[in-house]
């Protein structure tokens, strides 16, 4: 409590003190009536972030296959997607992919994406990276028994997107591309015994295409 007290007192003592130090009076040219005061904010560039990171989700299609140039197996499925803007016109993306048609197709990729083409209400780009995908198809034979096919494959997509802002923080996009797909590894099992390689003959390519909506944070 005394402690206190003394904090107190001389606070007061320094208040009548400020009371009778004479007003400080600074010279110079007033500013003009007719000359507008300009102010400056400091610039922070933490708020700069709220709209660097976006996720995306939707609608992932594709037609792949192995003889011919625009595929031949159409997948459907889902795809979410995250992005962070590293420039005003470039962005880095990740991406997850499941399809379906008689076999499952995941994948997984991560590139880069360029805005060459953006207004208030639209923008274009185009995107190009480097991924993974796996094949797996599981069925039993009434001669063979059960089969087991597992693909695995280095995988180059690219794509052209075309969105329209919604909102300042939402946009719908849909997007056209192609891959190519590198085969690494193919493992086979009938009733149990497998064998495992990997082949050209398993190279796959094919367009793909996707709708969805993207929320900027």
């Amino acid at each position: 409590m005394k402690k206190l007290l003394f904090i107190g007192v001389m606070i007061g003592a320094s208040s009548v003190a400020g009371a009778n130090t004479p007003l400080a009076i600074q010279y110079g040219n007033p500013v003009p009536i007719d000359k507008a005061v300009i102010t400056t904010t400091p610039y922070h560039a933490q708020e700069n972030l709220i709209s660097q990171y976006s996720l995306a989700f939707g609608y992932a299609g594709s037609k792949i296959g192995s003889d011919s140039f625009l595929g031949t197996e159409s997948f459907d499925g889902l795809f979410i997607n995250g992005e962070y803007q590293s420039h005003p016109t470039a962005s880095l993306w990740a991406e997850y992919k499941f399809q379906s048609s008689d076999i499952d197709y995941n994948q997984v990729a991560m590139g880069i994406k360029n805005k060459f083409l953006e207004n208030d209400q639209l923008y274009s780009a185009v995107s190009i990276g480097l991924g993974m995908s796996w094949v797996d198809e599981s069925e039993t034979d009434a001669d063979l028994g059960r089969i087991d096919l597992e693909l695995d494959y280095f995988t180059i997509p690219v794509a052209l997107e075309v969105g329209y802002k919604v909102a300042p923080e939402a946009d719908l996009f849909g997007s056209f591309g192609y891959q190519w797909m590198f085969n690494r590894d193919a493992k086979i099992c009938m009733n149990g015994a497998c064998v495992s390689g990997k082949s050209d003959d398993l190279d796959l390519n094919g367009v793909t295409y996707q709708f969805g909506f993207r929320y900027y944070f």
